[in-house]
């Protein structure tokens, strides 16, 4: 498996000296361990040195949010974009503006960590790379698809079929009966809609 990549980060230095692919390395690992204090002085470095490398640290704390954290932390996400949009409302020269930065830092280094959906995109990545296509199952050819509706299934067969939930959550009324007998009823009676009833596209946008 091949290892060459092109890194543009790699050909910048940062305002001290520093190969710039290796500032963001540093501060993703030192997240990754916890190591607060290391990663807020690697993301400063990276925040002193250009607008643009601030830019390059918030996508890499976005990243590290579901990477890294994941389900460790699932509101992780949230906080992170909206750190982000929040110290865009200072000026780069704001004495303020590396608050933001540096409590995603905090929050991030001491998150607990899950990679899974890191590895589960890795093994998809690496699967396809190499021929695995994926093939439709049966329960995707519903109403919304070309193939379904050939198939003559309806609205009846989605609801009983392509709505069906594993791990659904308990409720006192899911509507889902009486939405079927609404629709045996209708069916039965063939009751049509009045004439300036809405009408829907048949697609999804």
């Amino acid at each position: 498996m091949s290892d060459s990549v092109y890194d543009p980060w790699a050909n910048i230095t940062t305002r001290n000296g520093i190969q710039g692919d290796l500032v963001i390395s540093a501060l993703q690992k030192s997240i990754r361990r916890g190591l607060t204090e290391k990663a807020v002085t690697f993301a400063y470095e990276m925040y002193i040195t250009s607008e643009q490398f601030e830019d390059k640290l918030w996508r890499r704390l976005q990243a590290i949010s579901v990477e890294d954290v994941g389900f460790g932390d699932l509101s992780a996400p949230v906080l992170i974009n909206t750190l982000n949009l929040m110290r865009q409302n200072f000026p780069y020269a704001d004495g303020d503006r590396p608050l933001f930065f540096v409590h995603a830092i905090r929050y991030l280094s001491t998150a607990k960590k899950d990679r899974t959906s890191d590895n589960l995109k890795n093994i998809v990545k690496f699967e396809s790379a190499h021929g695995r296509v994926p093939e439709v199952p049966d329960f995707a050819l519903d109403k919304h698809t070309e193939q379904g509706r050939a198939m003559g299934r309806d609205l009846k067969h989605f609801l009983e079929e392509g709505s069906r939930l594993e791990n659904e959550i308990p409720v006192e009324e899911n509507y889902r009966s009486r939405l079927l007998d609404l629709i045996d009823s209708i069916e039965k009676e063939e009751v049509k809609p009045v004439s300036n009833a809405f009408t829907y596209d048949g697609w999804q946008a």
